[in-house]
């Protein structure tokens, strides 16, 4: 069975002519016009990755290559077809999306790691490994705004792909 199975799948947006007032956007919502073309990010995209394999998304500015991954990580519903995922995703957008720069690396750990779904016991249990493939050891207790973005970047990192692993 596929890891990950695409089946015809498209994904458009709005295109939006600039500034707008809140009334407008609200009276969108209600009275949509139907003379906005959509920007299509995706269409028709059809395929399957199975365990062990890995895949390469490569594209020019806009075409579509954050709207795939965001299918896969379950963050955006796609307009039409199917996507499958069996197993965990763990999104890396924007590593360290979730970290406050006033708490410490090991505060961030578990908030971070309670973001992406995983519960205190397991974070509890993949601490270390979480410390030890970050690199970032003994500097685990200063506040997140102390480390090097090479720091913050290996910690975020190290808390994502362990997520996998539960």
């Amino acid at each position: 069975m596929p890891v990950i199975e695409f089946q015809n799948v498209s994904k458009s947006f709005r295109r939006h002519s600039g500034r707008a007032l809140l009334r407008t956007h609200i009276s969108r919502w209600f009275q949509p016009t139907t003379d906005e073309e959509p920007f299509w990010a995706l269409r028709n995209v059809s395929f399957s990755l199975n365990h062990g394999e890995g895949l390469a998304v490569i594209g020019s500015n806009g075409a579509g290559k954050s709207t795939l991954l965001s299918l896969v990580a379950g963050l955006a519903p796609c307009d039409e077809g199917h996507v499958a995922v069996d197993g965990r995703i763990a999104a890396l957008f924007e590593l360290g999306s979730g970290f406050h720069p006033d708490l410490t690396g090991v505060e961030n750990i578990r908030l971070n790691a309670s973001l992406l779904g995983l519960s205190r016991a397991r974070v509890r249990e993949l601490f270390d490994q979480i410390v030890e493939f970050s690199g970032i050891g003994e500097f685990v207790d200063e506040p997140i705004r102390t480390y090097s973005t090479g720091m913050m970047m290996r910690l975020a990192f190290s808390v994502a792909i362990h997520l996998t692993k539960s």
